[in-house]
Formats: structure tokens, C-alpha cells, sequence
């Protein structure tokens, strides 16, 4: 999917709420705080932005009273605002995407290891030549599966990279630095590819058209059915004897 980036939804301009339902799809439910803190609004602005999400169907109102990102507002958070290329040039983008597939896999300076490559969005339309980006999901894992020694090799490659000037933003992501720095190889600063995470994206990509590229085809497990509310119970009569 490709957004317009001077665009805008009901008033609001689409990266501002491509960003914020980036934020905020990982979140099973969250309220109006939340909502505008993702989406660096004035506190009491979050009300009208919440309605306007959910008037275009990228959220929608939990059981408890919240929000949550609907499957709409998923293609939204990953969609692309770059210029549409040929097919052409989409294809060279993929075939090179692959070539840092195998280069991950065989190279033992990576520590993350490729078990799935999903292809999804405009490329499986033979009939569209002009395309707004290549829609790739991948699924990374440990090459080392002991998790002492990836906790060590990884800890490791952290202090490799802060001596080359590479600096970690936060705690997670130098405890995922075997995770990320293969993530960032495969994206390789491509415009064209639009890298996704098969783990956190895997409902999306399984609910639309598309071919595995490596490793087996993949199901959806069945989402659990809603808890049942308790019955209230009845009150008795104040005549009744028992």
C-alpha cells in the first residue's frame, strides 16, 4: 500500500497517522492518554483523532471500553510513501534482497540466522508494472540456540559496535543487537524493499495474498474464543423462605 505523504485523512496528515498507529499496533488496547502521547498531541486532542481513526476503520472499540489497530489500520502502519518504480526495478531490488538472505545465512558473522522469507502486496500482481514498493516479511532466529552463549556473543557484538561508534538507544536494543543488526543488512537502505518482522506481522501477511520464498508455508493459530461474562445472580425475593 502507498500513501501520500503531502496527504492527509479527515484533517489529519497521513504520516502523522501512519506514525502513530505504528506505535500503537503493538498494544493489545490502549485509551485516549496513550493515543495521544503516540501521536504527540495536546493533552484533551486525542478524543477527535481517536473518532477520525475510527470513522476510516484503522481502529475500533475493544470489549473494555478502548481502542485497538483493526487490520486496516495494520496495511496502514506499514504502508509506504515513496515514489512507485518499475517492475523492473523491483525485481533487481528482490534479487539482491535474496542475495543478503543467503549472505546472512552462510556468514558466521551474523548471529541471526533467515528460516522464512514471505512475499506479499503489488509484486504478486503480474498486471501492475508500476509498483509502490517490494512487501517482504522475514522470520529471524538465533544461530546459536544455548541462550547463555547468544547472551555472551551478543553482548560481545554490542561492545564491538559501541567501539565503532554505534550507539544503542535504549536497553532492548542491545539485548536484540544479534536481532537487529541482520534485520538492518537485509533492508540494506533499500527505498524499494518494505521490510516487516513475519514474527510481530504475521496475521497481516497471512491474511492477504502470498508465497513463501523460504521456509514452509506458515498457519494462523485460531484466536481464542472471548471470555464468557458471568451470569448475575438473582436476587431473592424478600418473602422467599430459603
Amino acid at each position: 500500500m502507498r500513501i501520500d505523504p503531502k496527504g492527509t485523512v479527515r484533517g489529519y496528515p497521513t504520516m502523522l497517522i501512519r506514525q502513530t498507529l505504528r506505535r500503537l499496533r503493538g498494544d493489545c488496547e490502549w485509551g485516549v492518554e496513550i493515543l495521544e502521547n503516540a501521536a504527540k498531541l495536546t493533552p484533551g486532542a486525542g478524543r477527535a483523532f481517536a473518532k477520525a481513526l475510527q470513522a476510516e476503520g484503522l481502529i475500533e472499540v475493544s470489549r473494555h471500553g478502548g481502542w485497538t489497530v483493526t487490520q486496516a489500520g495494520d496495511t496502514m502502519a506499514v504502508a509506504t510513501a515513496a515514489r512507485p518504480v518499475t517492475r523492473q526495478t523491483a525485481e533487481r531490488a528482490l534479487a539482491e534482497f535474496l542475495e543478503r538472505v543467503a549472505r546472512v545465512n552462510d556468514d558466521p558473522y551474523f548471529l541471526a540466522r533467515v528460516v522464512r522469507v514471505a512475499l506479499y502486496g503489488s509484486m504478486l500482481r503480474p498486471e501492475v508494472e508500476r509498483l509502490s514498493d517490494v512487501d517482504l516479511a522475514v522470520q529471524l532466529v538465533a544461530k546459536e540456540a544455548d541462550f547463555e552463549r547468544l547472551r555472551e556473543a551478543n553482548a560481545e557484538r554490542v561492545e564491538q559496535l559501541a567501539i565503532l561508534g554505534q550507539r544503542f538507544s535504549n536497553f532492548l536494543e542491545e539485548q536484540f543487537c544479534w536481532f537487529l543488526e541482520a534485520f538492518r543488512f537485509l533492508k540494506g537502505r533499500s527505498r524499494v524493499i518494505s521490510l516487516a518482522d513475519y514474527t510481530v506481522e504475521k496475521r497481516l501477511v497471512l491474511a492477504v495474498p502470498h508465497r513463501m520464498l523460504l521456509g514452509e508455508p506458515d498457519e494462523l493459530e485460531p484466536e481464542p474464543p472471548p471470555k464468557a461474562l458471568p451470569t448475575p445472580r438473582k436476587r431473592r425475593p424478600r418473602d422467599c423462605p430459603f
